[in-house]
């Protein structure tokens, strides 16, 4: 308290002693900007009235500087990612909840058919722009924190990085994509998840690409249009203690047995000579208390089950993780139950050009 005092009071002398400079009059000349040899000659005084009422300004300012409180602590850095909602099932306003998106799978395929025209024939020069962009900015970061590798990195340069890779990856891709209004502003708004940041901090963390992150969640949530109890992959809750979520699944004939009790309806369908059965299902998926949350439970999820452990042998290569990750049927390790899982995350992928974010 002592130390705001004295700062007050050095700040009321230095006001006091130049008071008598401040209640001179200034003149001061100004030409017109057409006619230079016009001048306008401004008078002003201030007076002992406007005196104080720029020391009070001023005070109050100093005031107001010591005593808003400040956190600059690096240790809670995926806090700044993300702002914590209520749990909750979201559905927005343009989607009228009396038609809710059940099959995820059959919306994305028909968004990417409709949207294969609106694509442009080449975006080549934008993505060669946007690699040598970002890498410019890596090796920025890696020479001022002298750091070999970004790992290295604390993670609060980390973040500062992956923000400016989200703001040149939306300026130079998304924003020359033609991408659709709800799909740009899944990518685009964080009002409850800096969703492209997140992913790059997870991929930095975890080692999953971040494009197969953005895709999963895409086509999982319908861009958005379908997030219960803020779950964006799709994930189980092996407890059972959630409440009952209508979904899709694809069963074989014995699975489908296996599975009566939740099946609602179900079609026989065959893909790749293989028959199956769509069926419409009701079951409990876990319950998230923010995004960010249901976020990092994908990244622990993936590289802490043994299950999903051959998805890490591939790299970042975005195919291999998609033509793996899907249904056991296939060859897959079974993240999904459907024959067009890996196929519908690779069209997300290259149809928005999410690979550029992978590293």
């Amino acid at each position: 308290m002592m130390k705001q005092l004295i700062i007050l009071d050095d700040a009321f002398q230095t006001l006091n002693a130049g008071r008598h400079l401040l209640s001179h009059t200034i003149d001061f000349e100004i030409p017109y900007w057409k006619k230079r040899t016009q001048r306008i000659h401004l008078n002003i005084r201030i007076t002992d009235r406007w005196l104080m009422v720029i020391i009070a300004i001023l005070l109050i300012i100093i005031g107001l500087q010591w005593w808003i409180p400040r956190n600059n602590s690096t240790t809670q850095i995926d806090n700044m990612l993300v702002q914590m909602p209520s749990k909750s099932s979201v559905i927005p306003a343009s989607m009228p909840a009396s038609k809710p998106i059940n099959d995820v799978l059959s919306y994305i395929m028909t968004h990417l058919e409709d949207s294969q025209n609106e694509t442009p024939q080449t975006h080549q020069e934008q993505r060669d722009n946007f690699l040598v962009q970002k890498q410019l900015l890596i090796t920025k970061y890696l020479i001022e924190n002298k750091a070999s590798r970004l790992d290295k990195l604390s993670d609060e340069e980390l973040l500062n990085l992956n923000k400016e890779i989200t703001r040149l990856f939306v300026d130079l891709v998304l924003n020359n994509v033609n991408a659709q209004k709800h799909v740009y502003k899944y990518f685009t708004d964080n009002t409850d998840l800096n969703k492209i940041e997140t992913s790059l901090m997870e991929q930095a963390k975890f080692h999953v690409p971040a494009s197969i992150k953005l895709a999963q969640s895409a086509l999982e949530t319908a861009y958005g249009q379908r997030i219960v109890d803020n779950n964006y992959f799709g994930i189980k809750d092996k407890n059972r203690k959630s409440s009952l979520t209508t979904t899709t699944e694809y069963y074989t004939a014995l699975e489908m047995q296996a599975n009566k009790s939740i099946i609602m309806s179900s079609t026989r369908v065959v893909k790749n000579g293989k028959t199956l059965y769509k069926c419409i299902v009701k079951d409990h998926f876990a319950e998230y208390n923010s995004p960010w949350h249901s976020f990092r439970s994908h990244s622990v999820f993936l590289s802490t089950n043994k299950r999903y452990s051959p998805l890490f042998t591939k790299g970042k290569n975005y195919e291999d993780w998609a033509d793996k990750i899907g249904s056991t049927k296939y060859g897959g390790v079974g993240y999904a139950t459907s024959p067009i899982y890996g196929e519908l995350l690779k069209k997300i992928i290259k149809r928005y050009h999410l690979d550029l974010l992978d590293f």
